[in-house]
């Protein structure tokens, strides 16, 4: 009986996205989001009390940024018709630098599969409603790529490094929004990478960078963990770093230099904290005697390693 409410959930919450992705009215896309949210918040719960506050932040935060989106969308029907209050309500649900600090607060309560499903599938209609307002986010995306990726440096935490990640993401993103293809193609890539990596993270069972030094896996898991973690990161020849060329040369056309500086700069100080995550474990699996190391291939292993290259082989097949 669970599990039936579970799939209904997430087949209430992929609707909500569905309609509002796809309604040009803004009492439809509201209604979306908010069914979205509703049907959302029974999956990313459970019986521990961190889970609870969670929710409850969650629902507290959400529901003032929709409240907002309304004031905005009633601005915008009057004689006002200005953008700047519904965009701030969307940054707000997006978790966009500086409006960022609940999700930082709210993800440490929540389990890795909902982690997955707030930060891919729950800002894809937000994204798409923010591509077509007109205005000027460079404020916010510099300071995206500045907090998602200085924040990160000092944390111990794969769920506050993942959250940290996907706020320098978000800002990559919004620097894409004139071109409905690069963002798109851009959050397709991270969606499926974190997917990768939040399937091994929990297989594996380990949730500070700590435990990836001290295990015992296999040398097939351990080597699609390492791929997933160095694609999150955007290093070459992986599918992440293809992902952020593509966002870069897309601003050099617009001739926003000083945006990609910004981003070769903090794109290198990501790299470094996910190195971190993958360094040790390398060291230590390379003064293993070869004896305790297993070559068995395990069969979930070559599925994900197989699926790892889907996102390359788009990315290829759209070059061409």
């Amino acid at each position: 009986m669970l599990m039936n409410f579970e799939i209904l959930f997430n087949f209430c919450m992929v609707m909500g996205v569905t309609i509002a992705m796809s309604s040009n009215n803004w009492l439809t896309i509201w209604l979306g989001l908010e069914l979205s949210m509703m049907c959302f918040m029974p999956i990313m719960s459970n019986k521990f009390k961190l889970n609870s506050e969670s929710c409850i932040k969650y629902f507290i935060v959400q529901s003032l940024s929709s409240s907002i989106m309304m004031m905005g969308v009633i601005m915008m029907s009057t004689l006002i018709s200005n953008t700047t209050m519904l965009s701030l309500s969307l940054m707000l649900k997006l978790g966009v630098s500086p409006l960022h600090t609940w999700v930082v607060s709210v993800i440490e309560g929540m389990s890795y599969y909902s982690i997955f499903m707030m930060l891919t599938l729950m800002k894809l209609a937000p994204i798409n409603m923010l591509s077509y307002i007109n205005e000027d986010f460079n404020l916010f995306i510099i300071l995206g790529l500045l907090v998602g990726s200085i924040s990160g440096l000092n944390q111990n935490s794969i769920k506050k490094i993942l959250t940290y990640s996907s706020i320098f993401n978000m800002s990559l993103i919004i620097s894409s929004l004139d071109s409905t293809e690069i963002w798109l193609t851009f959050f397709l890539v991270y969606s499926v990478s974190l997917m990768l990596l939040n399937y091994l993270i929990t297989k594996l069972n380990f949730n500070f960078i700590n435990q990836m030094i001290i295990n015992n896996f296999n040398i097939y898991v351990k080597m699609c963990c390492w791929f997933a973690i160095l694609s999150m990161g955007g290093f070459p020849p992986l599918p992440g770093f293809f992902a952020k060329l593509m966002v870069i040369k897309f601003l050099i056309i617009k001739n926003e230099f000083l945006t990609i500086f910004i981003v070769i700069m903090t794109s290198l100080i990501v790299m470094f904290f996910y190195t971190r995550m993958v360094i040790l474990s390398v060291i230590l699996f390379f003064n293993m005697p070869k004896w305790l190391l297993s070559t068995k291939l395990n069969f979930n292993s070559f599925i994900v390693m197989t699926s790892f290259m889907l996102p390359l082989m788009v990315l290829n097949l759209k070059s061409l």
